[in-house]
């Protein structure tokens, strides 16, 4: 290789870094422009199919995406596989930042195909770690809860040992791992699990020493909620949301599980005002997430049911549930939906049968003894309160 290319490759290399540390800040129009200058300079030194002009042009994509601009970064991506003798590496890279953006598009048939095909080629390291976590990120939105905690457990095992940046994918991959669990009902273990990540967080540097505290503090929250617990989950959401700046789908989250905290004791006119928060949240995301979306449209059932409004409850559930992929197994956030919609249906006159088939469905998916199971039992038995 002669000096001027090596040149371009130092270059590029310096370009691709600037750029990923100004992704992880959330300045995305900083890391597409880098992403561009690094990918022209790859494509000149080290050719258009080389695995670093893959990362690039990845790095491209996601920025893009994250503006708002989705069929933009669509064809971006699908620009990129079609070089011609793309590496393997880059292919897989490529394809994983492909079914990311299908996922949050809730296109989650198209992204399982495009993470088939990336895990049958050659090759391993950092896009095989992103196909997986696509994967398990894919099976919890398709409603096979237990798969996707497996394998973010196993995520978690792999790198919870490793240096800084693998630890911190460990603890990205445990807060996920929590949220499954808690969809299981699993409270012991969550309840477990989080208080190995506080031990955690006190030998983290700051400001991931905060973000870990924060997570765990929602997911335990959460948990609490739903098996009864309304006023702990809420004095851990208001710790989290005090607990300095945070990334606005962040504040979303808390905010949502707030609304389900606050109406777990009747305080309805601050749930409103929760949920109120959790939308202007929402509205500073340039593309949020089809689940991000639903997650809003529960919060809204569950609060305008509390109102007094069912047919506007009946509306966010509808809304909620156009929202979630049918899968071979309905998922946690499709039967809450479903719940709310058939309680909604009831309390208007017309009839119990959205509401006795979602308890039938969480009996048979999730137990007799699960928190959602009793509580669409306990809403089929007062249909009309």
């Amino acid at each position: 290789m002669g000096l001027f290319a090596q040149r371009k490759l130092n270059r590029a290399a310096g370009l691709l870094t600037e750029g990923q540390q100004a992704r992880d800040r959330r300045d995305f129009p900083a890391a597409e422009r880098l992403g561009r200058e690094a990918a022209g300079l790859y494509a000149e030194a080290a050719g258009p199919g080389a695995h670093l002009t893959a990362a690039a042009e990845a790095l491209v994509g996601v920025a893009v995406l994250e503006q708002g601009r989705v069929e933009e970064a669509e064809r971006g991506l699908r620009a990129a596989l079609a070089v011609p003798d793309r590496a393997a590496d880059g292919q897989a890279l490529l394809r994983a930042e492909l079914a990311e953006l299908l996922r949050k598009q809730g296109r989650y048939q198209e992204a399982v195909q495009e993470i088939r095909t990336a895990l049958a080629l050659p090759g391993r390291g950092e896009p095989r770690i992103v196909l997986r976590q696509s994967c398990a990120l894919l099976l919890g939105e398709l409603g096979q809860h237990r798969e996707a905690a497996d394998q973010f457990a196993a995520l978690s095992a792999d790198f919870g040992r490793g240096d800084l940046t693998q630890r911190t994918f460990a603890t990205a991959m445990e807060s996920n791992l929590l949220t499954q669990l808690i969809y299981l009902g699993e409270h012991a273990e969550v309840d477990r699990r989080v208080a190995v990540i506080r031990k955690r967080a006190a030998t983290a540097s700051e400001p991931q020493a905060t973000l870990i505290r924060v997570s765990a503090a929602n997911s335990q929250a959460m948990s609490l909620s739903l098996r009864g617990r309304p006023a702990e989950a809420e004095e851990l959401l208001r710790q989290g949301l005090a607990a300095g700046p945070l990334q606005e789908r962040f504040v979303q989250i808390l905010h949502v599980n707030l609304v389900r905290a606050l109406l777990g004791q009747g305080r309805v006119e601050e749930a409103g005002r929760a949920l109120d928060a959790a939308l202007a949240a929402a509205g500073k995301l340039p593309a949020p997430s089809d689940y991000d979306r639903s997650s809003l449209g529960l919060a809204t059932a569950n609060l305008r049911l509390a109102e007094g409004d069912p047919a506007g409850a009946e509306e966010a559930a509808r809304e909620g549930l156009a929202l979630c992929q049918p899968g071979r197994k309905p998922t946690h956030r499709a039967l809450e939906l479903r719940t709310a919609l058939g309680t909604a249906e009831a309390r208007q006159g017309r009839g119990t049968d959205t509401l006795t088939a979602a308890l039938a469905d969480w009996e048979e998916h999730f137990g007799p003894e699960h928190h959602g199971t009793a509580a669409a039992r306990a809403a089929l038995a007062a249909p009309a309160a």
